[in-house]
């Protein structure tokens, strides 16, 4: 599978302002196939020579800018904790780095969206 150009560009604009240009470039991000994914979005480890994650984001679930791009920096904190920390403390460590980052900002992505 390939990623979706423009949540591809967004994983890196995102990693480049807010992760520092930490996280791989070598992750695919795209919309889950119909059935593929029920929930607001997933990311699985590969295991190829090619990519380390794929982020997939139900398109059915993530309709506005707002939650498209609050689903991927979510996805993302996930890649940055390499999956180890499902939601735990280093995982609301990441989150408060990137409000620190002003990532959460209104307009720091997208002129007039918030993210929360």
């Amino acid at each position: 599978m390939r990623s979706d150009p423009t949540l591809k560009r967004w994983y890196s604009t995102i990693n480049k302002k807010f992760f520092f240009g930490e996280l791989p470039s070598n992750v695919i991000v795209r919309w889950a196939l119909s059935g593929e994914e029920n929930d607001i979005a997933c990311i699985e480890r590969i295991y190829d020579e090619r990519h380390c994650y794929e982020i997939l984001l139900n398109r059915d679930k993530n309709k506005t800018n707002s939650q498209k791009l609050s689903t991927l920096i979510h996805e993302m904190v996930h890649v940055a904790t390499h999956y180890r920390d499902n939601h735990g403390p280093v995982f609301a460590e990441w989150h408060a780095k990137l409000t620190e980052r002003g990532a959460f900002k209104k307009g720091a992505l997208l002129k007039g969206i918030s993210l929360f």
